[in-house]
């Protein structure tokens, strides 16, 4: 984890509203220190895959009609939906 915090500058702060939405236009800069170029790539492939911009651009790449994505929105909260319940249960010792 200090990796990502050590070589990571956020160059906008989110604003409160903001908190549930996806926030467009919020640049990442990864810098270069002494640890070299592959480090930082590594530190920016990590953010890229946390943010879920590899995902959001492949999505975006084609039309998706109205019903898909609701139906893909459906999907996605009840897979949510089960993983958090797992956690849950996982958590609380319910699971053999």
């Amino acid at each position: 984890m200090s990796e990502l915090q050590s070589g990571v500058q956020q160059t906008s702060q989110p604003s409160p509203g903001d908190q549930g939405r996806r926030r467009r236009g919020r640049a990442l800069t990864v810098v270069v220190d002494e640890r070299g170029v592959d480090a930082a790539l590594r530190v920016f492939k990590k953010l890229i895959l946390k943010e879920g911009l590899l995902k959001d651009i492949k999505r975006h790449a084609h039309y998706e009609k109205p019903g898909d994505r609701k139906r893909r929105k459906t999907r996605e909260a009840i897979r949510r939906y089960r993983r958090q319940a797992a956690r849950s249960r996982v958590w609380q010792g319910d699971r053999e």
